[in-house]
């Protein structure tokens, strides 16, 4: 892993939202972010079968980010 860090711009309200949606889950909104990256970043996504891969985008889908 990095030590070396970029800066993303989200609209305030769907950050808001995905805090409160998970707050109970993660830390904070960057673990979150992270989590989400890590699951679908292309080497772990070959592994995914379809159906995960599907379930995946859907959540993505539903939380704004595709």
């Amino acid at each position: 892993m990095t030590d070396s860090f970029r800066t993303v711009l989200l609209p305030e309200d769907l950050c808001a939202a995905a805090e409160r949606r998970f707050a109970g889950r993660f830390r904070n909104l960057e673990d979150l972010l992270l989590f989400i990256l890590r699951e679908v970043i292309p080497d772990r996504a070959a592994d995914l079968d379809h159906n995960e891969q599907a379930i995946i985008e859907h959540r993505l889908r539903e939380l704004g980010y595709l």
